[in-house]
């Protein structure tokens, strides 16, 4: 197309000029300009597709005790809906700039990444069982095994980019233990393409699915 096609000038106005637009409401437009993902009001999201973090800010709960593999601008989003976030992260520059205001209660775990070594092992040394436990870091089917057993009966798993055939061995594992898949897919802040989010949940989850 070319720049002046009445087609794409269309497109530009119902996408990006329009105050209705589905990228200005979400936020899409502003992660774009600071290259962070944010919401409309520029407050920090995750990065992971839109009906997934819409899913969540309406299911989450302050009595939640909630571990992520990954930590980042998410660590904050998580903190303020749950009660307890458990964050492992292996990049101590990334720690250092995650750290500067992270909220109260939050804890940020540091463990250089590996294959199936200590990294997914990380939740294993933490004491509490959780509610949620969000796998977007590296070494994800480990990870995804590895969590199996610390989560509290009701708990719940969250995969995030669970289009990639690499993980299917970790979401298989998951239904043999059980669990049932609920996938949501879309577009992530500053994303421009169609991604996936799968949530492994058991009956009577607490999430309420």
């Amino acid at each position: 197309m070319q720049v002046d096609d009445p087609l794409l000038l269309k497109i530009l106005n119902q996408l990006i000029i329009s105050p209705d637009s589905y990228l200005i409401k979400t936020g899409w437009i502003l992660s774009m300009a600071k290259g962070t993902p944010c919401d409309i009001n520029g407050a920090p999201l995750p990065w992971m597709n839109y009906n997934v973090i819409q899913f969540l800010q309406k299911r989450l709960r302050k009595h939640f005790n909630l571990f992520e593999y990954g930590s980042g601008y998410s660590t904050h989003f998580y903190a303020a809906l749950v009660e307890k976030v458990v964050s492992i992260e292996y990049d101590e520059a990334w720690i250092a700039k995650i750290a500067k205001d992270l909220p109260s209660n939050c804890k940020l775990l540091y463990q250089p990444k590996d294959v199936d070594g200590l990294y997914c092992r990380m939740i294993q040394n933490t004491p509490d069982l959780y509610d949620v436990i969000i796998i977007d870091g590296r070494d994800r089917v480990n990870c995804l095994l590895q969590s199996l057993n610390k989560l509290t009966p009701a708990g719940v798993i969250l995969l995030d980019d669970s289009q990639r055939d690499f993980y299917r061995p970790g979401l298989d594992a998951a239904v043999q233990h059980g669990f049932r898949e609920l996938e949501f897919e879309g577009l992530k802040p500053t994303g421009n393409s169609l991604d996936r989010t799968t949530v492994l949940y058991r009956n009577d989850n607490c999430l309420g699915i």
